[in-house]
């Protein structure tokens, strides 16, 4: 068994997961994107590991389901596994049966392929099929990645068709419909916690990201909650697993390794500069359930295991008004910034800290920065905003101000804290990265260029940073 924070197999980027937890196991099928497809070793399709903590994951096995994302459900006894394919641009759904009884043998059932309808369905979408049994109802239904068929481009859609015998499928009316988005809501996941169903799904065109909406058992309708994004810009195509009140969404989050619409600048090398590949590394969040039934997202516990030496602190203000006592460190100036260099950070990391507002318009940490505290990756709180922002070393120059015309480049809603303290987590191996805020709010990031620096503490105006601890991760297990 391989230990891994961000799982990505060697010479391969993880694409969509397909998670199922079965007998006490999660079963974690995934989209395998080869970075070099003539590699004589790849083998091409569905791949299946196995992991009991998320921590430790086994031996990769390929399946030999040629496609993209699908689900599996067992049936009498028997599996079944859905797909999609798109032959000569056409999208359709396929469906295969294991003929032994495991997860790793499949035969297609030729005959059950099928696409849209081309009356309550477009043609030119159907993708991503996600079983669900009701068994009130004795029924099958497939929810897909689809599009309306509309006379306007918002249509968007979740899918739905219904089934008694997992071969011939009824179309029904959209699951989900909201005329927002222009592309179909890719990866459609639902599933029950309590007293709510939940809808996940993913979004490429007017909104980028995960998204989902909610619906109190017995209502029909979908609604929209306060924060309805899971993560950011850096994670997609998140679907979930578990059992019971133990439930995680996995996604990924992409590298930026291909120049595949010719987008880099010819001028600048930094590989942060660079466009958003499809697929990298795999990023597993714990959904947990609000009162008012919102989701939020937290840290798995067992991922904080494979950081297992601590890392001692050291503190050395740049700037006058810094008091440290013990592990807390305060920044007492109003309506100006002040800074603090602390240790080397470790290449594999897990940093916690919980960050006090007192008159901070920004207060967060500065991650592989230099001495000056010029250059780095700087993660910050905004509570008159109510978000965390990730903002990359680009952003620090006029070069880098002139060539992006927006000041945040990453963000997630967060909501304000009731005593003004908000704790800070991070997840750092390499390059990937995931930050979360309160147990309640993920934001998942790449750090590529700058290594072996500092960590850094910043405040606009007074904060204090409590309990700052810095441990460092091992290798393989």
């Amino acid at each position: 068994m391989r230990k891994s924070v961000f799982y990505a197999a060697p010479g391969a980027r993880t694409g969509d997961v397909i998670p199922k937890y079965i007998d006490g196991t999660y079963q974690l099928f995934y989209l395998k994107n080869w970075k070099d497809p003539h590699e004589p070793k790849a083998v091409f399709g569905w791949h299946r590991m196995e992991s009991r903590d998320l921590l430790h994951f086994g031996e990769e096995t390929p399946v030999y389901v040629r496609g993209g994302t699908g689900d599996l459900i067992c049936r009498d006894g028997r599996w079944h596994l859905f797909s999609c394919i798109f032959p000569e641009g056409r999208q359709l759904v396929t469906h295969y049966i294991s003929p032994d009884g495991s997860l790793d043998h499949w035969e297609l059932q030729e005959e059950d392929t099928f696409g849209p309808d081309g009356e309550i369905y477009d043609l030119s979408d159907w993708r991503d099929p996600r079983i669900v049994y009701r068994e009130e109802l004795d029924e099958y239904w497939m929810f897909l990645a689809a599009r309306a068929r509309d006379r306007h481009s918002q249509n968007g859609c979740v899918g739905l068709c219904v089934s008694r015998d997992l071969k011939k499928w009824e179309y029904r009316s959209p699951a989900y419909y909201p005329r927002r988005f222009n592309g179909a809501c890719e990866c459609p996941d639902v599933f029950r916690m309590g007293d709510w169903y939940y809808l996940v799904f993913s979004s490429y065109t007017n909104l980028f990201g995960t998204y989902y909406v909610k619906r109190r058992a017995g209502d029909d309708c979908w609604r929209i909650p306060a924060n309805h994004r899971l993560d950011g810009r850096a994670f997609y195509a998140a679907k979930t697993a578990g059992e019971g009140e133990e439930r995680y969404l996995f996604g990924w989050n992409p590298t930026k390794e291909e120049d595949l619409f010719g987008f880099w600048p010819g001028k600048l090398s930094a590989q942060d500069y660079r466009t958003w590949d499809w697929g990298g590394s795999m990023v597993i969040h714990r959904l947990t359930q609000r009162p008012d039934g919102d989701l939020a997202l937290s840290m798995p516990e067992k991922k904080k295991d494979f950081f297992e030496e601590t890392v001692q602190n050291s503190f050395f203000p740049l700037t006058d008004g810094w008091e440290s006592n013990k592990n807390v460190y305060r920044a007492e100036g109003d309506d100006r910034q002040q800074m603090a260099l602390m240790q080397p950070l470790p290449e594999r990391f897990y940093l916690s800290a919980g960050i006090r507002m007192g008159s901070a318009r920004q207060a967060g940490v500065a991650l592989r920065v230099d001495e000056s505290m010029k250059e780095g990756y700087y993660l910050y709180l905004e509570p008159d905003r109510g978000r965390l922002v990730y903002r990359s070393w680009l952003r620090m120059s006029e070069e880098g101000g002139k060539t992006f015309p927006y000041d945040v480049e990453l963000e997630t809603p967060v909501r304000v804290s009731e005593d003004g303290c908000y704790r800070l987590e991070i997840l750092a191996d390499e390059s990937v990265a995931a930050a979360y805020v309160n147990g309640e709010a993920a934001l998942s990031f790449r750090m590529y260029d700058l290594r072996g620096r500092n960590l850094g503490l910043f405040s606009f105006g007074s904060a204090a940073f409590e309990d700052v601890s810095l441990r460092k991760g091992g290798g393989e297990g």
